[in-house]
């Protein structure tokens, strides 16, 4: 008797271990990258309004829920003396916001957009005259 009890523990424990070792691996697709094409003037008048636009997306979705849209401006060489501009959301992955310049010169536009578990940087040139 204590035989079959033994080979039946046996048994179960040799089906329960054999269970685990065969899980199945969800096929995981990775995330499509989020993109960012930034819109702004080659050249622009210095003291007069300045647009700036973001386009974001992934895929081909439009990106409608980032969570941080801000344009960074600083004049060539002097990239520690920049200013940080929040964008407003206006539709179909659209960012946006206004600027200022003052003084002419070249100056660096930097969008910084995070969205989605990813931060996307791309910059660009202005020449304020």
């Amino acid at each position: 008797m204590k035989k079959w009890i033994l080979a039946g523990l046996f048994l179960m424990a040799v089906s329960l271990f054999a269970g685990c070792g065969k899980q199945e691996q969800a096929a995981v697709k990775p995330a499509k990258m989020v993109k960012v094409q930034l819109i702004v003037p080659k050249t622009a008048n210095a003291g007069t309004s300045i647009p700036l636009k973001a386009v974001v997306t992934q895929g081909k979705e439009k990106v409608d829920d980032a969570d941080e849209v801000k344009f960074e401006i600083w004049k060539e060489n002097s990239d520690k003396n920049s200013s940080m501009l929040e964008a407003k959301h206006d539709q179909h992955g659209i960012y946006t916001a206004k600027t200022v310049i003052k003084e002419p010169g070249t100056y660096t536009v930097q969008v910084h957009v995070t969205a989605r578990k990813m931060h996307v940087m791309p910059k660009t040139a202005l020449s304020v005259n």
